[in-house]
């Protein structure tokens, strides 16, 4: 293995463009190589809420695969939302005595009681992107902080407005399903920045839903024909924001006076896709793979050596990205778990950055 590395750096010396490939190659390998047994004989018992958006089935996906690379067996199961059928299934687990469970809640609440009883009965479980109210979670890893999120997309409107000399620009924000704490807690982020700044915020509830979005946004540019900016609190909205720019001929890039300065949170293929056509200016990547990873390392160097975390939650951060980075390989929405024949490029820099 020393040959190959003091190979792998006379090759990047002397050949400078192949050579770094080579050597990124080779470093991944090594880093694949090094979780193997790291699981060994671990079963994971994996409940999700659902798996209806692209970002939570690539961070359930990549989740897989690195625990299975590790020696695992991980079983996942999806309530789609149904709580009392999740807290059956946490319950399943137990009762087949799985290793670990990790809990992406439908309902916080709802299923503590039952995440209560795992721990109870000595199986350690772990938070996926959501905690749990109670239940005594090993640890839980989100996949960023919401608020900062937020208020990143709120800045960038903010800082483009006072660029061009615009005062009291007006903001049209697609907001989420307000109940859910990714939704608000963005909103929080945004909020704040607004209060500073002085964005004047047009706030229209779309339930995650792009038809919505569509609607409301054609409501807002009907009565607001001097809108300066939009936020989305979910990439998932993003093509009814396009489907009504388009409709009022305002699908236009920033090289056209006509723009609507326009931030996306989640970076997901369909935020990538608005940055390329220049009809989204910014997004805030929520990487899913980071999610994994850290989540990954929490169950195999944490809870398999039979050690706690003690509740503690693991903010992931969070990037801004914008047109000339989306051919990064480090974005997610280019790398799909399922099809992949290696470890997405970012593994190795997130595992060594976490849990530490």
């Amino acid at each position: 293995m020393k040959m190959k590395k003091m190979l792998c750096m006379a090759l990047c010396v002397a050949m400078v463009g192949s050579g770094s490939a080579f050597c990124m190659a080779e470093e991944a390998s090594d880093f694949e190589a090094s979780l193997a047994g790291k699981a060994e004989g671990l079963t994971v018992g994996v409940c999700m809420g659902d798996l209806s958006s692209t970002y939570i089935v690539a961070a359930q996906a990549y989740y897989k695969v690195l625990m299975e690379k590790a020696g695992a067996t991980v079983k996942v199961v999806n309530c789609d939302g149904d709580t009392s059928l999740q807290s059956d299934q946490i319950d399943d687990f137990v009762n087949m005595g799985v290793d670990i469970i990790c809990v992406h809640a439908n309902d916080p609440a709802g299923v503590a009681p039952a995440v209560e009883a795992a721990t109870e009965a000595g199986i350690p479980v772990v938070g996926f992107n959501k905690s749990v109210d109670g239940g005594n979670l090993n640890f839980a890893v989100y996949s960023s902080d919401n608020v900062a999120t937020g208020a990143a997309a709120a800045q960038f409107i903010a800082d483009k407005a006072k660029e061009l000399g615009v005062e009291s620009p007006k903001v049209a924000i697609m907001q989420g399903t307000m109940t859910a704490t990714d939704a608000y807690l963005r909103q929080d982020g945004i909020d704040e920045v607004a209060e500073a700044e002085g964005l004047v915020l047009l706030e229209e509830p779309c339930d995650w839903q792009a038809d919505k979005s569509e609607q409301a946004l054609n409501d807002v540019l009907t009565a607001n024909p001097d809108l300066f900016g939009i936020i989305v609190h979910s990439d998932c909205m993003a093509t009814g924001v396009v489907s009504a720019l388009n409709q009022n001929g305002l699908a236009v890039d920033a090289s056209d006076e006509n723009h609507i300065w326009f931030a996306t949170i989640d970076c997901d293929p369909t935020g990538i896709e608005c940055l390329n056509s220049g009809i989204s200016d910014v997004s805030i990547e929520q990487s899913p793979l980071a999610l994994a990873t850290v989540l990954a390392k929490g169950c195999m160097e944490v809870v398999a050596k039979g050690e706690s975390l003690d509740g503690e939650i693991i903010m992931m951060d969070t990037n801004v990205v914008t047109a000339d980075m989306t051919e990064d390989p480090a974005r997610w929405a280019t790398y799909d778990p399922e099809t992949a024949t290696e470890l997405w490029s970012g593994t190795e820099e997130i595992w060594n950055a976490y849990i530490n």
